[in-house]
């Protein structure tokens, strides 16, 4: 059966504040944002924040997904990096401007899932 998601909120993934305040929150899913909500300097920081983040997944209690940076900042490699892994109830790519960014997106994901588990 389809899982019908009603709410979504989007936490930036840099704030550890938001990020621990996200485990209380009643939304249907909770995106952890790796892309507009952090500025470039705390994309570093973001990841590893996230990251630390999924590992206490069983203390959300919303759906956990990941907003990436978009495919023509060249930062989802590193971002798919720390974030592929048990945890994650789903990955947003947002602004993909055809099929061939797609297919290089889920080379990397079917790349990563192998070697992670």
């Amino acid at each position: 059966m389809t899982q019908l998601f009603r709410s979504l909120i989007f936490v930036p993934g840099n704030n550890s504040r938001f990020l621990e305040k996200a485990k209380t929150l009643q939304a249907d899913i909770v995106c952890f944002d790796l892309e507009d909500s952090v500025p470039d300097n705390e994309k570093v920081n973001a990841r590893k924040l996230i990251k630390s983040a999924l590992n206490s997944r069983k203390l959300y209690k919303s759906s956990i997904f990941v907003r990436t940076n978009s495919p023509s900042s060249g930062k989802i490699p590193s971002d798919l990096k720390e974030i592929v892994q048990k945890g994650i109830d789903g990955i947003v790519i947002p602004k993909v401007n055809n099929v061939k960014e797609m297919k290089k997106i889920e080379k990397i994901l079917s790349s990563l899932e192998k070697t992670k588990n």
